[in-house]
């Protein structure tokens, strides 16, 4: 059996609420349960190569002051 790696991650109450409303949101227009951490899995999926581009791009303007 392999082990798996799962980690937690802190979410502050406010993104919290908003992937809870997100997911309501889904579920009431799909007819299918949604989970929060359904949303969270998809956004790193999808659009973990996206993000990591933007953060570099806005570090290397701060530096750059």
């Amino acid at each position: 059996m392999t082990k798996r790696n799962d980690t937690t991650v802190a979410i502050n109450g406010n993104r919290k609420d908003a992937l809870q409303d997100a997911a309501v949101e889904i579920t009431i227009a799909t007819r299918l349960p949604m989970k929060p951490s359904a949303i969270v899995h998809y956004l790193i999926d999808e659009y973990l190569d996206d993000a990591v581009r933007d953060l570099k791009a806005k570090g290397k303007m701060k530096s750059k002051g």
